[in-house]
C-alpha cells in the first residue's frame, strides 16, 4: 500500500487529507506517516506565510499591536514546548501539532488602506461576517499561547483559541477560532468560521492562503482591492 505521504509529494494533496479526516482517531500503526503528511503542509504553509508578512509592510500594512510582527516564526523553545504539551494535555491533532512546530505565530490584523484594512481607522464594518468587510486577516497563535491558555483553563473541555474571530480582528466585539483539545485525529474542526461551520484547519489555512491571508474577499470577490492579486498563491498543500 502506498503511504499517504508518498502520495502527498506526488500532488494528491486534498484527497490525503480528506482521507485522513475520514479516519477519525489516527491508527498507532499510522502515525508516522500522517506526522510526515502534517510537517510537510505546514513547512508549505509557513513559506507562503513568510512570503506574505514580507510583502505587506511595502503596502502600507500596519500591525493592529505594535508588539506584534505579521510573522513570528517557530524557536527551538516552539519545538520544545510542544513536547511538554502533547505530554501534559494529551495528543494534538496532527495538523496543529505541525502548526505550532513550523508556522508560528501569524498576526496579518492590522490596518492597510491598500488591502481596505482597518482596525484603527475608518470606516468601520457594519453587520455580520461574513463578508468583505470583515477581511478576515489571518492570524495564528503559537505553542506559547497554548500553554498560557491551558495554564488558565485546567479542567476538561479545553479549546484552545487559535484565533481571533472576523469580528474580533475588525476591533469589534468578538469571540475567537478555536479548536477542541485533546484529540488524536489528523486535522481537527476550526470552530467559530463565518460562513463556514465545518472547515478544518488545513481547509482554513488553504482557503485563507488563496486568498492571500484575507479570506474574507472570497464572498465577494468584485470588491476585493486590486494589490490583493500581489499576495495571492495557489496553495501547494
Amino acid at each position: 500500500m502506498t503511504s499517504y505521504f508518498a502520495r502527498y509529494l506526488r500532488g494528491e494533496r486534498e484527497a490525503v487529507w480528506a482521507e485522513l479526516r475520514a479516519l477519525g482517531p489516527i491508527p498507532d500503526d499510522l502515525a508516522e506517516d500522517v506526522t510526515a503528511v502534517a510537517d510537510e503542509t505546514m513547512l508549505r504553509v509557513g513559506q507562503n506565510v513568510a512570503r506574505i508578512a514580507a510583502a505587506l509592510p511595502d503596502l502600507g500594512w500596519t500591525s493592529s499591536d505594535r508588539l506584534l510582527d505579521a510573522h513570528q516564526p517557530p524557536t527551538d523553545g516552539d519545538h520544545a514546548l510542544v513536547d511538554t504539551l502533547t505530554g501534559t494535555l494529551g495528543p494534538l491533532p496532527y495538523a496543529l501539532d505541525a502548526c505550532l512546530r513550523h508556522v508560528g505565530h501569524v498576526w496579518f490584523a492590522g490596518d492597510c488602506e491598500a488591502l481596505l484594512l482597518t482596525y484603527h481607522l475608518e470606516p468601520i464594518p457594519h453587520g455580520d461576517p461574513p463578508g468583505p468587510q470583515y477581511p478576515d486577516p489571518l492570524c495564528l497563535a503559537n505553542a506559547y499561547t497554548l500553554h498560557e491558555d491551558r495554564a488558565d483553563n485546567p479542567g476538561p473541555g479545553f479549546r484552545f483559541a487559535l484565533s481571533p474571530d472576523e469580528l474580533s480582528k475588525a476591533n469589534l466585539a468578538g469571540g475567537t477560532h478555536d479548536i477542541a483539545l485533546p484529540a488524536p485525529i489528523a486535522d481537527p474542526p476550526l470552530h467559530g468560521v463565518a460562513g463556514n461551520p465545518t472547515t478544518t484547519l488545513v481547509e482554513y489555512l488553504r482557503h485563507s492562503l488563496t486568498w492571500g491571508g484575507f479570506p474574507g474577499y472570497s464572498h465577494a470577490p468584485e470588491l476585493a482591492p486590486a494589490l490583493l492579486i500581489t499576495l495571492r498563491t495557489d496553495p501547494d498543500f
